[in-house]
Formats: structure tokens, sequence, C-alpha cells
């Protein structure tokens, strides 16, 4: 009698947006990546077979599935035929990729299986298993192969690396990563004058740096760049590292904007730091996000690189990525529904915006569409 299977290890990711889980029943056990109730509507549950309990069947385990159960896989394509002995709670821990987006289980420190985050973009789900040694025809896993053949081990272990990290007390990540971005603004922008704590007590530490040079008040965050963005991977391949971290800027003009409306921009901006892992999405040059704390007539910012006129600025670079720098401009209803009408629809924003001599600086200004 079958009662279903026990849920042997269970962690979310650090937004509560993906729900890694371990399951096992009486014939076989699985890592399953759960999207939370409000992405169930975006993102599709991914499931990574990692052994059978009992001799594997001869064939796709069709009945299983018609059954509502987890399907074994079948003999042929696993390295243990005649079953294998039960996963044991204690010896399972879960990691999460930096983009907090796919997930590996390991046992005893090995690597069992991985769902990578890019799966989860993909309409075939892909998954791999340390003890699956030839391919589903169906797509239901692959082999994760030998540790040097695939990337999975190396993405895996850098993983387990960048955690051990942050949780070592003994050497504090934050502290140089914080003065050096701090360091950098000083030097183009003058000396900080107010320092806001914006990670809600979470991990990992944000942060966003006041400074005022010529009568413009200006915003910077800092400890975004920490964890690289979701689906950037997925969209640029070997090209991700120069994409996939940001940091945030805000300036405005004191001569056109009151202290209250600089601060309330600046609490906008603030927001905009952690929406790449609440929503799993990423945020790049031409995106426009809705924002309440805007002046009239106002009421999305756009994030651009190529808006900014000032002196180059080169950002410290993060685990050995690139750092992209997006200034927020506000922009208005109509400009933001330009921007969505059509793919990369916000480039064409951004070229109106330099053709009417509109820059990173925020100043009064009529609407251009």
């Amino acid at each position: 009698m079958n009662d279903g299977p026990i849920v042997l290890a269970e962690e979310p990711n650090s937004r509560h947006t993906l729900y890694a889980v371990v399951e096992q029943d009486e014939r076989t056990a699985y890592f399953y990546l759960y999207p939370a109730e409000l992405q169930s509507r975006k993102y599709k549950m991914r499931a990574c077979w990692l052994r059978n309990l009992k001799p594997g069947p001869l064939k796709r385990d069709s009945e299983a599935m018609v059954n509502g159960m987890a399907p074994m896989l079948q003999a042929s394509l696993c390295n243990h035929p005649g079953g294998k002995e039960p996963l044991q709670a204690e010896r399972l821990s879960i990691v999460w990729f930096p983009e907090e987006d796919g997930a590996a289980v390991l046992y005893d420190g090995d690597v069992l299986g991985v769902i990578p985050g890019w799966s989860l973009y993909e309409d075939e789900p892909v998954a791999y298993a340390a003890d699956c040694t030839e391919a589903d025809a169906n797509g239901l896993v692959f082999p994760l192969g030998e540790r040097g053949r695939n990337e999975q081990y190396e993405r895996v272990a850098e993983a387990v690396s960048f955690r051990r990290m942050w949780e070592d007390t003994t050497e504090p990540q934050w502290t140089p990563i914080q003065q050096n971005f701090i360091n950098t603004y000083e030097r183009y922008f003058g000396k900080m004058l107010q320092y806001f704590a914006i990670d809600n007590n979470q991990w990992p530490p944000m942060a966003l740096g006041k400074f005022e040079k010529d009568n413009i008040i200006y915003f910077l965050t800092m400890g975004v760049s920490i964890r690289p963005m979701p689906w950037v991977s997925h969209l640029y391949s070997n090209n991700a590292p120069a994409y996939r971290r940001m940091e945030l800027a805000l300036a405005v003009s004191k001569l056109d904007y009151t202290e209250d409306e600089i601060k309330k921009m600046a609490e906008g901006l603030s927001v905009i730091a952690d929406i790449p892992w609440r929503h799993i999405s990423w945020l790049g040059e031409g995106h426009t996000i809705g924002s309440a704390k805007l002046p009239a007539p106002f009421e999305s910012l756009v994030l651009s690189s190529a808006l900014y006129t000032g002196e180059s600025i080169e950002l410290p670079e993060m685990y050995g990525d690139k750092v992209n720098l997006f200034w927020a401009s506000p922009v208005t209803l109509a400009e933001r529904e330009f921007a969505h009408r059509k793919a990369n629809g916000g480039y064409e924003l951004l070229e109106k915006m330099i053709e009417e001599d509109i820059t990173h600086i925020v100043k009064r200004r009529q609407e251009i569409i």
C-alpha cells in the first residue's frame, strides 16, 4: 500500500518565491522546485528524479503518472537497475544558486540532483541526476555525468562556496564590498552625506548612499550586485556575466524638486532594488517599473545607462563580473505605454528622451509622447 510521499528536506529561497523539496515514497525519490502561490501562474513546478527504491521498470512508468504518482526511471537508464536504498533525511542538504531560481540537492556533500535556474524558463523542463546514466527520451532527467564534463558540478561548487563565505562570521563579506562602493561613489560625487539600509534586514545587505554635487542630489545603491539576476543566464548564455549584475542610481535637481519630493523618489528607487528576486525577473536598459513615489505627471521609472552624461563611472567588479549602473528617470503613463507597445520599445523611448536632451538628471519637463 502506498501512503504517499514523505518530505525529507525543504528549503525556500531567500524571498520565498520558490521552494526546494526532496520527497520519497516507497518506490522512488524526487527533488522538486515549487513556485510560491504568487508565482504559480507564471512558472511551473520542476522535478528531478533522484533514484528508484525498487527494481526499475523495463519501459516508461506511464502507469504511475496516470495514477498521480512520481514515475520510476526505467532500469536501463540508471546505475541501479535493481533499486537502491532509501535516502536518509539527515544526509541531505539543499543549496540555492546565487540567482535563487535554481537549486541542487547534495547527499553527504556529493551532488545528487540539479535543477538549473534556466530550466524554469523553458517549455520543457531540464534536470540532472547523479544516478541517471542515460537521458530519458521523454525528458524526465539527464545524466549528471562525470565531474569536469558537466558544468553543473562547477556551478554547484561555486554556489556552495558562495553560501559558505556569507555564513562565515570570522571573515565578514559585506564590509569590504560596502567600502569599495562608497569609495568609488565619493570619487565622483563627493563625501557621502547619508547612508540608508534598504534590505529590510534580509540577506544580502543592500544600502543607499546620498551625495550632493552642484545642486544635484544623488542616490546610489550598493549591495544589489551581490546576487546575479534571474533570467539573464537564460537570455544571454555565455555573455551573461556582462549583464547579470546591477546597481541603481538617481540624480535629482534641487532647483526643480523639494526635499520631500526627492526623498520620496529615493524611496521608490530603494523598492526597485529587490524586484528581480522578489518577482523572479531581471532589470536592464530600457526597462520600466511603476512607482507611486513620483511627483505628477510621472508614474514610472525607466532604467538606463545611456542617459548618463557625466564622467564615466567604473564600479567595482562583483565576483569577477561587470556591474552595470542604471540611472532611474521618471516617465509618464503615455511614455511608459509607448515603451510597452512593442518588443524593445524601451530603447525607442530612451532614444526620444535623448533627442529631447533629457539626461540622467531629473528635472521638471514636458511629456514627450
